[in-house]
């Protein structure tokens, strides 16, 4: 009886390890993703005052039935309303991406500031005004992102938000949110990639557009 009891305790904690209930999770994108780099001329930095700033967060309750969509929040992390995307059976996560240009850059002419959040979102190079790489961006830190928790919590079926040859995400089962300036971002973002829904608080507003 003495031998088991060990055995018994290590599979004891694995049960409770696995047991259906909310879950949250943080990650640093500098630590998923080599290829992440900072834009301190936007304050897009990694740490501040020996901080660390691109912390990563995302939170799923595996005893809600779930809905098969996840919710990307393009602004700062706010557990309440993580709390409440799970418990209508939502997956969701908040990714560190240059977010910060607001404010900094005068916007060129009336497209400039869509332009500005199209590259922040996608990392593409669609912006005289900013130079955000594909690993800076919201796409691929969201795809980095997902990828580890798949790996990390397979109890919670992140793996279904990656595209069949593992490559990215799947923008259709994705519902893109924001509030204030992130919400004008979600709804410019979605005008180029194809999402499920698009849910803005505060927002859109574009002054200049």
């Amino acid at each position: 009886m003495t031998r088991l009891l060990p055995c018994l305790l290590l599979c004891a904690a694995f049960a409770s390890a696995a047991e259906p209930g909310r879950q949250t999770f943080t990650a640093r994108a500098s630590e998923l993703d080599p290829c992440a780099k900072p834009h301190p001329e936007i304050d897009f930095i990694f740490e501040k005052d020996g901080k660390p700033q691109d912390v990563q967060n995302a939170a799923v309750d595996t005893s809600v039935p779930a809905k098969g969509r996840l919710v990307i929040w393009l602004m700062g992390h706010n557990d309440a309303l993580f709390e409440r995307l799970n418990s209508y059976g939502l997956h969701a996560i908040q990714v560190h991406y240059a977010n910060k240009w607001f404010g900094k850059l005068k916007p060129a002419d009336r497209m400039a500031r869509g332009n500005v959040r199209l590259e922040a979102a996608t990392g593409r190079d669609v912006s005289d005004q900013i130079d955000i790489p594909q690993p800076d961006g919201m796409m691929e830190r969201s795809f980095q992102f997902v990828k580890w928790l798949a790996q990390k919590h397979p109890e919670g079926q992140w793996g279904q938000f990656l595209s069949e040859d593992g490559s990215g995400i799947r923008w259709d089962k994705v519902i893109i949110s924001g509030s204030s300036h992130g919400s004008t971002t979600a709804a410019r973002f979605a005008q180029e990639v194809t999402v499920d829904r698009v849910v803005m608080l505060c927002g859109p507003r574009e002054q200049d557009a």
